[in-house]
C-alpha cells in the first residue's frame, strides 16, 4: 500500500511549531528598542549572577579540598562568598551547640566584627525571641526586612538593641542542616533597610 500523497501529521505539527516561533520572532521586531534593551540587561545580569555563584561554589570547594582540617578557613570562605553574593555588609557563620549558637566566622566592617567577638555566643534560653532562636525552632530561612520592626527589638531584647545600635537593619538567616538536624546558621545583615531578594 502506498502512502504517497497522504497527509503527514508530524510534518504538519512541525510546520505549525516553526510558524509559531517565526511569528513570535517577527512580532518581537516591532517591540520598542527600550524593551529589548531591558530584556538584554536582565539576561546579562542573570548570567553574571550565575557565574558569580559558580565561582563562589568553586572557591569553597577548592578551600575544602586544599585544607580539609582547617575548618575556620572553610567557614570564612563560605561566609565571605555568601555576604558578597547577597550584597550584604556583614555576616556571621554560627555553629549550633547545646541550645546556643557560637560564631565561628565573621565578615564585614570592623566595628561589627569587634562587637561580635565580644559576644560570640547566643544563649537561646537567655534570648528566646531573637531571630536565631526562631531559626533553631523552625529550621527555615528567616528574613527580617527591618530589625526595628521586629518583635524582639520592640520588646527591647538586649542583643537586638545592641545590633540595631551597631547599625544592623535588614537580616537574613539560613539554617545549616545535616539529615534534618540543625548544625548551624549563616546570618547576613545590611546596614540599611534593603530587603534581600528571593535569589
Amino acid at each position: 500500500m502506498s502512502l504517497k500523497g497522504a497527509k503527514n501529521p508530524t510534518r504538519g505539527r512541525k510546520l505549525r511549531s516553526t510558524g509559531t516561533k517565526a511569528g513570535t520572532r517577527v512580532a518581537r521586531i516591532g517591540e520598542p528598542p527600550a524593551e529589548l534593551e531591558k530584556e538584554l540587561e536582565a539576561r546579562t545580569r542573570e548570567l553574571s549572577e550565575a557565574r558569580e555563584q559558580q565561582a563562589a561554589t568553586t572557591e569553597v570547594l577548592q578551600v575544602i579540598s586544599s585544607s580539609p582540617s582547617k575548618l575556620e578557613h572553610v567557614f570564612e570562605t563560605i561566609l565571605a562568598n555568601a555576604t558578597r553574593l547577597c550584597e550584604a555588609k556583614f555576616g556571621n557563620l554560627f555553629l549550633h551547640e547545646n541550645d546556643a549558637f557560637r560564631a565561628v566566622a565573621t565578615h564585614g566592617p570592623s566595628h561589627l566584627v569587634e562587637w561580635l567577638k565580644r559576644k560570640p555566643v547566643v544563649e537561646l534560653r537567655d534570648h528566646p525571641r531573637v531571630p536565631l532562636a526562631r531559626v533553631a525552632i523552625n529550621k527555615e530561612v528567616l528574613h527580617i526586612p527591618d530589625f526595628r520592626a521586629d518583635q524582639a527589638y520592640i520588646e527591647r531584647d538586649p542583643r537586638m538593641v545592641a545590633l540595631v545600635e551597631a547599625g544592623v537593619r535588614t537580616f537574613l538567616a539560613v539554617p545549616m542542616l545535616k539529615e534534618e538536624k540543625l548544625i548551624g546558621a549563616i546570618a547576613i545583615f545590611s546596614t540599611e533597610v534593603r530587603p534581600f531578594t528571593e535569589k
